[in-house]
């Protein structure tokens, strides 16, 4: 078997600044102390580092932005990163609080070998915005101890695995602090001096605990607990500045709606709406629903649709955060291409529709539904074009009719077929009787009745 761990060394901290645009250096401090958790390159490179003490940190920088440490803000994120490599694994698991577990052994032959798969799981790592570092093993752990090590190995020759992992110190092996401090106390300071010393005098000296870990290192396969795809799809995101303007909330959603798509595709899903919480400033909520028409699951189609809406959403106070929900899931299925071309007739217009709800909004677009009806102004009605759909009924009858009958001059016209006697309405006191005929004047076709006293009516035009 063969294994990739991916590791997120900033999790927690690009997490929690992810919605924030501005280029500053970032620190998150550990909840209740006064101590640097994690910290960006930004800071890094003005002299910050892990565990110093924010007044220091201080004095170093002339603005930053600040945040606690959010253990439950760190593992949605991980989860959210799942979501976005399931269908590159056989299996999954999460190893909070910063890594994944790829089973990617059984995948190679999908993907044509190791280089095209490890080169196809970069570019959709790239496009999540968070920094890894990621390496193959053997086994589960000796994936972690190598990716949190920062080798980068792309390899399935265990052999080339155990020697890169005989060059590790003890310290990057994930023991315990007062193991890492006894071992080098006394001379053991790589894996490859811990490997060959005898395992029975490594029991007596420092315990079982050491044994089953260098065991689980070398030769365990068991994997831990699959990542199992949640029924629902949520993800909040919280601001670390006001948005004062609609059009602020594209760069946090831009992400939220790529891991959309990677859950879609994973559950063989589309969603046909999505219902964005807003959190303003002032404590009040609002909601944002953004409408499909037979439901999508591209992240294009659905920024296309957003920016739409945000265009023309005034803000009742600043937003500190937002929730993004799902909504409407239905099975995916495969668009129909024209015979010659790379054209999906009704997915072109399902799109189409789609942006009309978006820019008008859903009670100012509508369309016709048929009703089981022989009065053609009662059989053709408008309708939310967003609403289920009614019956369609095979009648050879105009699309387009006049809002009142005309009364015409037969003569001008030329009858084409007809009649068709049409009467009806005496349940509802709206009762009439025509005989309809097919017309045409130069080059319109349209739709003419008489009635029982000789007029005649043009009453529809033909597309």
């Amino acid at each position: 078997m063969l294994w990739l761990h991916i590791h997120f060394p900033r999790l927690a901290l690009e997490a929690q600044f992810m919605a924030d645009p501005r280029p500053l250096p970032q620190l998150l401090l550990i909840p209740g102390q006064h101590t640097i958790a994690q910290c960006n390159a930004a800071a890094v490179s003005q002299g910050v580092r892990v565990g110093m003490n924010k007044k220091t940190a201080f004095c170093l920088l002339a603005d930053c932005a600040i945040a606690d440490y959010d253990s439950h803000l760190e593992g949605e994120s991980l989860n959210q990163l799942a979501l976005l490599c399931y269908h590159q694994a056989a299996q999954i698991s999460l190893l909070p609080p910063q890594g994944l577990l790829l089973e990617v052994g059984s995948m190679l032959p999908l993907f044509a070998g190791l280089d095209a798969y490890w080169h196809d799981l970069t570019q959709r790592l790239d496009s999540s915005g968070f920094e890894y570092r990621m390496s193959t093993g053997h086994t589960p752990s000796a994936a972690r101890i190598l990716a949190e090590a920062g080798l980068g190995l792309c390899s399935d020759d265990i052999e080339v695995l155990q020697q890169n992992l005989l060059q590790l110190t003890v310290a990057q092996l994930g023991l315990p602090a007062p193991l890492v401090d006894k071992l080098q106390a006394m001379g053991i300071r790589q894996y490859g001096q811990l490997k060959s010393t005898p395992r029975k005098e490594l029991g007596y000296r420092f315990g079982i605990d050491l044994v089953e870990r260098l065991q689980r290192l070398e030769t365990d396969n068991r994997p831990p607990v699959s990542f199992k795809l949640p029924e629902r799809f949520a993800q909040v995101m919280h601001l670390n500045y006001d948005a004062e303007q609609a059009r602020g909330l594209l760069f946090p959603l831009r992400r939220a709606l790529l891991n959309l798509e990677a859950y879609l595709l994973s559950r063989q899903r589309v969603c046909e709406k999505l219902l964005i919480r807003l959190a303003h400033r002032d404590g009040r909520r609002s909601l944002l629903t953004i409408p499909s028409v037979r439901g999508c699951y591209r992240q294009s189609d659905w920024l296309a649709l957003l920016q739409l809406q945000l265009d023309q959403t005034q803000l009742i106070d600043p937003v500190v955060s937002l929730t993004l929900r799902a909504k409407g899931f239905l099975p995916m299925q495969a668009e129909n291409a024209d015979l010659v071309g790379d054209r999906y007739l009704q997915g072109d217009a399902d799109r189409m529709h789609a942006l009309l709800l978006a820019r008008l909004g859903e009670d100012r677009v509508q369309t016709l539904k048929a009703e089981a009806d022989p009065r053609p102004e009662v059989a053709s009605q408008l309708q939310n074009s967003h609403s289920t759909r009614s019956a369609q009924f095979m009648r050879q009858w105009p699309s387009l009719l006049l809002p009142e009958p005309k009364a015409i001059p037969v003569q001008e016209y030329q009858l084409i077929s007809g009649p068709e006697r049409i009467e009806g309405g005496w349940w509802d006191n709206g009762r009439v009787r025509r005989d309809y005929y097919i017309g045409q004047q130069g080059q319109q076709r349209v739709w003419l009745f008489r009635r029982d006293d000789g007029g005649w009516f043009l009453h529809g035009l033909f597309a």
